[in-house]
């Protein structure tokens, strides 16, 4: 804020608070308090260009005794009420900001660095709006959204000559990918019914004996085979 705002504030205050009224009315407060409300709310905007904060507004929130804060009736509105409304504020709009992609080159570490923070900085300073960069996905896109990832998941991150060669050490991984490139069912991608087995977990038979827990099997039980069958033929 500058001088000038920071008067308007102070004739606001005066108008809403007889306390700072009758403080005002000394030259000499009058001059040190506008001193030091500069001072104070150098860093805070009057109002942003986005239109979500005006210092008036906040002004008047506490005044109006919201939500059963009755602070108005035994303090005058100080310069650290103004702070803490900001301050919440500003956190707001940084929950709300997303970094937009810096022009500068990514290899150039501190130029990019520095393009970020001057980005943030303007966000949380007022002098920018929050850059908003996930727009809603309407139904339509949401099941395009999921047919994407889908496919990626499906999808390896390995070359196929290094999976061919891991075959042997992984080899139920190897399985489930060669069913997925026939296009067959995946039973591994279902939770089993029958013994509990999650998602990517093979399934378990019985107990082995001298308590080393549950065998494991090397085929899926046919209820995980059908349910993989199924979420096939939905999805299809």
């Amino acid at each position: 804020m500058n001088p000038r705002e920071t008067a308007a504030l102070l004739r606001l205050l005066a108008t809403l608070d007889g306390r700072l009224r009758r403080a005002m009315t000394d030259p000499h407060k009058a001059a040190r308090t506008i001193d030091e409300w500069n001072e104070a709310t150098v860093h805070i905007p009057a109002v942003t260009e986005d239109g979500t904060w005006d210092v008036m507004h906040a002004v008047r929130c506490f005044y109006e005794q919201q939500r059963g804060d009755h602070t108005a009736r035994y303090f005058a509105y100080e310069p650290h009420h103004l702070l803490a409304a900001w301050a919440a504020h500003r956190g707001t709009r940084m929950e709300r900001h997303t970094d937009p992609v810096p022009a500068a080159d990514p290899d150039d570490e501190a130029a990019y660095r520095a393009e970020l923070a001057a980005t943030r900085t303007a966000v949380a300073t007022g002098r920018s709006a929050p850059a908003i960069f996930r727009p809603a996905i309407d139904p339509v896109g949401q099941r395009e959204l999921e047919a994407m990832t889908d496919e990626l998941a499906a999808a390896s991150y390995l070359p196929e000559p290094v999976a061919w060669e891991l075959a042997a050490f992984r080899p139920r991984r190897a399985e489930r990918e060669a069913a997925r490139k026939r296009g067959g069912p995946d039973p591994l991608g279902q939770v089993c019914k029958w013994c509990g087995a999650g998602e990517g977990e093979p399934c378990r038979g019985g107990f082995r004996p001298r308590g080393k827990g549950r065998a494991i099997r090397t085929e899926p039980h046919p209820c995980r085979i059908d349910a993989a069958r199924t979420a096939m033929e939905e999805a299809s």
